[in-house]
């Protein structure tokens, strides 16, 4: 099995082409490898559609995968015509998938003709897809990449204030909420996305050093949705803490992280009281048992071989529910 993965493969932080900075890129990538599978990436953003075409006709792929052909970088009927071209010129099945916190994706007519599956993050857009693109959709959160052990702490990366790395301000409940926690006297560590000082390519030093790492997202109230942050730093063996999602309960126990409900004062409150009990606390146990749990169930390499089994027909979901465990 020969595929190609078709997305953002070049990292905006460091410029450089084919380092994914993408965490759909990173963790398909990486479990695709690890599975043994022969894979190759095509950068979406950079490259025209002719250019595509060309190296998917190099590649020659059983499957592309891809992320993005529903946003406005190429017209997406172009690429749509192009992808039913390489389909029947060398029998690339094409797979669509959107981790992103949506009840439904950006297109929703029949991709029947075009597509042979999709791969989503929430209930609301399996539901959507089958239902719409007349394609089989399957549930398939965000994975961790694979690490056989935790990283040794570093020094320089053992903050005693509680680290948050994303934009501070691009949510505004968010915003509100890292105002709160200033207010109520909780020393913060802000790691900016895509900035200079953006420290994901230094997850699991950061994970096994940092005090607490919070997850300060949006998208809680959509059934299924689960952000990237759970599985980074849990599956990296972080002390974490963050607020809850609907329907993580099925995907990850909540004795593997320090959780709180909302963003109001109540949950800035409880944030402040947490923190200071965890860094009286030894954390180890805990981090420990997340690590090992992520790894054993929500690795990219499990994550890509659940994905591999439903293409070949051995599996007809993912397992990613702890009641399939």
């Amino acid at each position: 099995m020969k595929i190609t993965i078709l997305g953002n493969t070049n990292n905006p932080v460091t410029k450089t082409p084919n380092e994914p900075y993408s965490w759909f890129v990173k963790t398909h990538l990486d479990g695709f490898r690890r599975n043994d599978i022969d894979v190759q990436m095509i950068d979406h953003k950079s490259n025209c559609i002719e250019v595509i075409r060309d190296k998917l006709i190099r590649y020659k792929p059983s499957y592309c995968f891809e992320h993005l052909a529903f946003h406005q970088h190429h017209d997406k009927y172009r690429l749509f015509q192009m992808f039913s071209e390489i389909n029947k010129k060398m029998g690339t099945k094409f797979i669509h998938t959107c981790s992103d916190a949506r009840n439904e994706d950006r297109y929703s007519d029949d991709l029947s003709n075009i597509y042979h599956s999709a791969f989503v993050g929430t209930h609301g857009m399996k539901e959507k897809g089958e239902q719409d693109w007349k394609i089989p959709t399957y549930y398939c959160p965000y994975s961790s990449l694979t690490y056989d052990n935790i990283a040794e702490p570093v020094i320089k990366y053992m903050f005693k204030k509680a680290v948050f790395t994303g934009n501070p301000i691009s949510h505004p409940d968010r915003k509100q909420f890292i105002a709160l926690l200033k207010e109520y006297g909780v020393g913060m560590k802000i790691f900016k996305t895509q900035s200079h000082n953006d420290l994901r390519d230094k997850t699991p030093q950061l994970s096994s050093s940092a005090n607490v790492i919070l997850g300060l997202c949006t998208g809680y109230d959509i059934n299924g949705y689960i952000d990237v942050r759970p599985f980074q730093y849990l599956g990296t063996g972080a002390c974490f803490m963050g607020r809850k999602y609907h329907n993580i309960d099925n995907i990850i126990p909540d004795n593997l992280y320090y959780l709180f409900d909302g963003y109001e004062r109540k949950d800035a409150k409880y944030v402040k009281d947490t923190w200071r009990k965890i860094m009286k606390t030894d954390t180890w146990p805990m981090r420990t048992k997340a690590f090992n749990f992520i790894q054993k169930y929500h690795s990219s390499k499990v994550r890509m071989k659940n994905v591999i089994d439903v293409l070949e027909g051995k599996e007809n979901k993912i397992n990613c529910f702890l009641d399939d465990i």
